[in-house]
């Protein structure tokens, strides 16, 4: 488990580099590259870089047919205090899980989101769908992670049809913002420092946050 140990090299695995992920990396990069953290971040995911992609995620033309992790990860090769490493491939193993501080995942596949929620890291697991979006985490109740719906097929973060009619909406960009700040202030309690993260939370762009208290939430 996580010591505080401020000379400690903290891992951060990031699992999936859709919408989410893609975002989250490159909004927290930024953020750790300024402070005196000594940070490894991962990057893990076996797809490249399609068309549809471009309109929701963070990659541009010059990157299609290439692998997602991998052209994040050029981007930031610079940093001195932040090391990229991208992993092209999947998670199904627990075993790759093995050695990380922090855990995002950020994928519409029940296998992975269920390997990280047994790991022995600091977890959070980011999900959306249109403008709606949910945030749950290691400290989340166990009673209430059974309760939450599980996907029987992979779905994307933007409904049917969106993305060919041009209606993208941003519910991976508010769950991509609250995910940046959970790793972000997890990053500083490994450290030692007073901070909170996001708690479990789920909500609509266009309706608001709901109430959790229907799966025993505050």
């Amino acid at each position: 488990m996580i010591t505080n140990d401020n000379s400690k090299r903290i891992k951060i695995l990031v699992v999936g580099l859709g919408g989410i992920g893609s975002q989250l990396t490159e909004l927290v990069v930024p953020a750790l590259s300024i402070s005196n953290f000594s940070i490894e971040l991962t990057l893990m995911d076996g797809d490249v870089v399609e068309p549809s992609n471009l309109a929701h995620q963070r990659f541009t033309v010059t990157d299609l047919n290439q692998p997602k992790v991998t052209q994040l990860a050029k981007r930031y090769e610079s940093l001195s205090n932040i090391a990229v490493v991208s992993r092209v491939e999947n998670l199904v193993y627990a075993h790759q899980l093995e050695g990380y501080d922090i855990v995002v995942v950020a994928v519409d596949r029940e296998t992975p989101r269920n390997l990280v929620h047994s790991c022995t890291a600091h977890w959070v697991d980011l999900r959306c769908q249109g403008d709606g979006w949910l945030l749950l985490d290691n400290n989340t109740d166990e009673s209430v992670r059974r309760q939450i719906p599980t996907n029987q097929h992979p779905v994307s973060c933007q409904m049917p049809g969106a993305i060919e009619s041009g209606n993208i909406e941003f519910g991976f960009a508010a769950v991509a913002a609250l995910g940046a700040q959970w790793v972000v202030q997890k990053v500083r309690i490994i450290n030692g420092e007073s901070s909170k993260t996001p708690k479990f939370s789920m909500g609509y762009l266009t309706y608001g946050q709901m109430s959790t208290s229907v799966f025993g939430g505050a």
